[in-house]
This record gives structure tokens, C-alpha cells and sequence, in this order.
């Protein structure tokens, strides 16, 4: 069943989540290599915080991962530096680890494992297919856009990031 990603909204996260520095320090022998060794693009690190400062708006940004999954462990440090990189208040992340495959899934179901992921994991509001997926919502904590499993080929983090908040801020 296939959802309207536009009717998600913050408040729907309810799980308990994990801070950047929190993730980083918890995960640390698996990440901190990608987290250090990525150089976001700065000119759009820059465009990101001028568009919120010229729209005085705030963005959230939740990500919905794995400690087994391997692009999460690629993709989530890169926005933590990202985020970071920003340097601004107007820009919060939270992390939420968690999400199990259900090896016994049948076709249609999800693929992820009712019980043992976190409630988002499974909620068709989410509609959460690939991991990591990195939903953006403004102060109000209405869906402004999506980023699943990797950028857009050619593309980053940070400009896919940039594309949202100016299609949708």
C-alpha cells in the first residue's frame, strides 16, 4: 500500500532517538572514518543556511537506519557532518536506529520486522522501502522532502538537501 508522504509528520516520531553526537559516539569504530574523511560542499552548506535565515525557518531532519546496514553507516555520518558543518541553530537531526528485515516476510508485506523494529519502521506513513532514509520537515514539523538510501546519482547529501528546502521551504 503505497502512502502520501505529504501527511507525515513529526510529531508522528515517537521512538526514542539518538543525537549526532550521541550516534558518533556510539557507533564510533564503524563510523568515524566516514565522518572524517567527508568534505561536504561548502558553497551549499552556505546556500542551506542562507535559505533558512532569509525564510527565518527551522529544518528537522530525521534519519531511519540500521547498525547492520552498510550504506548507513556511509550516509548517516556524512549528514551528521553536514548538519554540523552548518553551524547554525536552524538545523536539528535526530537519528533513529533499529530497523530489522523480516527474513519471512511475504510479497507485499513489508520488509521490515514488526516486532522487533522501532514503530516508524512499519508505520505506512513512513513509508519506509530502503535504508537509510532521511525525512525533512520545517519548524512546524510538516514533510518537506525525502532523501532514500543515497543522493541522486551525480549528486550529494547536501545538494539533494539544498533541492528540497528550495522546491518545498
Amino acid at each position: 500500500m503505497k502512502t502520501n508522504l505529504e501527511d507525515l509528520k513529526w510529531s508522528d516520531l515517537t521512538s526514542p532517538t539518538l543525537s549526532p553526537d550521541n550516534y558518533l559516539e556510539k557507533y564510533e569504530n564503524r563510523v568515524k572514518k566516514n565522518y572524517e574523511s567527508y568534505k561536504p560542499k561548502i558553497e551549499i552548506l552556505e546556500n542551506i543556511k542562507i535559505k533558512l535565515e532569509n525564510k527565518n525557518q527551522k529544518l528537522k531532519i530525521v534519519a531511519l537506519g540500521a547498525d547492520w546496514c552498510p550504506d548507513c553507516s556511509v550516509n548517516v555520518p556524512k549528514m551528521i557532518k553536514i548538519v554540523k558543518s552548518i553551524d547554525t541553530s536552524k538545523v536539528e537531526l535526530e537519528i533513529l536506529y533499529g530497523v530489522m528485515v523480516n527474513a519471512l516476510h511475504k510479497p507485499g508485506e513489508t520488509i521490515w520486522h514488526k516486532k522487533r523494529s522501532p514503530p516508524e519502521a512499519v508505520n505506512p506513513k513512513f513509508d519506509l522501502s530502503k535504508i537509510p532514509t532521511f525525512y525533512f520537515f520545517d519548524e512546524n514539523g510538516n514533510y518537506l522532502g525525502v532523501i532514500v538510501e543515497h543522493p541522486k546519482y551525480g549528486s550529494t547529501l547536501e545538494e539533494d538537501t539544498l533541492e528540497i528546502l528550495e522546491k518545498n521551504l
